[in-house]
């Protein structure tokens, strides 16, 4: 892919949501936003035709492809599908229908792209990147919608997001290599999946936002305001993200793969290393715990039993399950689901048992356990601990057997004299408040 053909489609994507965008902030009354969706328009209308002199610089001359043509009429179209969701959803009509129209337009946006490629050149690898790019999304739109407090969307964000694990299984199905030992993860990808992570958490984010908003539009809209643009900003990420990648695979831009070893025969962790993946782990755990729930429930708030920005579970799940799939790599997804759920249900009883409160609860949650856990949830364990036995924790194994012994120790001894005091300290002051805890 030319760096020209790349603009193309930038401005192609960009010109599209800018004049989807507009014309449903044009037609939905409830919004009295018609100026704004007017000028969203026209700066949308200008950057497609914006494609014509850029086109013509690059081919000299215009040649109709019906292809391409066909192809940008089906990605504006589906732009329109999803403004049509989202304004379903904003103005409060039929959220169920604004949904489900949403997601399927967000999905075949994103999709319309790849099909195009995919009848040209690099099939697998098209459909790989596209399995994963979309699995990241729903998971992350299940998760965000399981935390409203609203039955019907905690339903169907379980759906959507176990739609998203299975899109991910697939993604990890094709890349496995033919000799089935070794797993090649293109560096690439790796920053795809999180600029798609960030995406797709800004689009939720900006949804809930200003489907909370209860204020008259004009009157009080800041947070009317700042919901709209995290929502365009995050729809922006998700459909330039893959055009981006595509341009760097096709042009050997910062051509890197780490390789995989999927029986970790030499791979042996120290004590040393474990301990370290523990906090490693339950850092990233406080990270998602206190990004989610905030942006779900407009509560920033520190999660977790402990006052330290780390959650013990999260660090003991990582750690328990690097130690039990070091060697034996079978049916890791089954076994970690598992694994991690008992864990997490066995550590909800004994610590309401201890304080009579709950840190979380799954009662509104479809397909849960006494609301300690619940299957989306159980499933996302199996999915992160798939993850984490195969990619993260050998990667990071790896690395730290390249550092000095001693400096990792004494990390781990002064990380675990804090966690030790803060752990007394909060066994007589538990960490309590508005989104820390439940009452029984």
């Amino acid at each position: 892919m030319r760096k020209e053909t790349l603009i193309e489609i930038i401005l192609a994507n960009t010109g599209g949501l800018f004049a989807a965008i507009g014309l449903c902030m044009i037609n939905i009354v409830e919004w009295n936003m018609y100026n704004v969706g007017l000028v969203l328009l026209i700066v949308g209308i200008i950057s497609i035709l914006a494609i014509i002199p850029v086109y013509i610089k690059n081919h000299k001359k215009v040649k109709i492809k019906p292809k391409k043509i066909l192809i940008r009429v089906v990605a504006f179209l589906l732009a329109v599908f999803i403004g049509i969701g989202i304004s379903q959803i904003i103005a409060k009509q039929n959220i169920i229908l604004g949904i489900i129209i949403w997601i399927i337009g967000l999905i075949v946006s994103i999709l319309s792209y790849p099909i195009y490629q995919y009848f040209k050149k690099e099939k697998l690898k098209l459909l790989k990147t596209t399995f994963g790019t979309i699995g990241c999304i729903l998971i992350l739109i299940g998760m965000c919608m399981t935390f409203l407090e609203v039955e019907v969307l905690k339903f169907y964000g379980t759906i959507i997001g176990l739609s998203g694990v299975i899109c991910m299984i697939i993604f990890a199905i094709l890349n496995k290599k033919a000799n089935g030992d070794c797993y090649y993860v293109d560096l690439r990808f790796v920053v795809l999946i999180i600029t798609e992570f960030i995406g797709g958490f800004l689009t939720v984010y900006g949804i809930i936002k200003v489907y909370e908003t209860d204020a008259i539009i004009g009157t009080n809209c800041s947070d009317f305001t700042i919901g709209l643009l995290s929502c365009i900003i995050g729809f922006f990420i998700c459909a330039l993200i893959l055009p981006i990648y595509i341009y760097l695979k096709t042009n050997n831009i910062f051509d890197k793969e780490l390789k995989i070893d999927l029986k970790n025969k030499e791979n042996v962790y120290p004590f040393r290393n474990i301990i370290m993946l523990f906090f490693i782990y339950g850092f990233i755990g406080w990270i998602i715990e206190f990004s989610f729930f905030g942006a779900t429930n407009g509560i920033f708030a520190n999660r977790g039993f402990l006052h330290l920005p780390i959650l013990p579970i999260y660090g003991f799940g990582g750690a328990a399950v690097t130690l039990v799939f070091s060697k034996n790599q079978k049916n890791v997804f089954i076994k970690s689901a598992l694994m991690v759920s008992v864990l997490e249900y066995f550590t909800s009883y004994v610590m309401e048992k201890a304080f009579n409160l709950r840190w979380w609860d799954y009662t509104t949650n479809p397909l849960n356990i006494n609301g300690r856990v619940c299957m989306l949830n159980s499933t996302m364990f199996g999915f992160g601990g798939y993850i984490m036995a195969k990619f993260v924790s050998p990667y990071v194994n790896m690395k730290l057997n390249t550092k000095s012994k001693t400096a990792i120790r004494v990390i781990n001894t002064i990380l675990l004299t804090i966690i030790i005091a803060d752990f007394s300290y909060t066994i007589f002051h538990p960490n309590t408040g508005l989104g820390i805890t439940y009452n029984v």
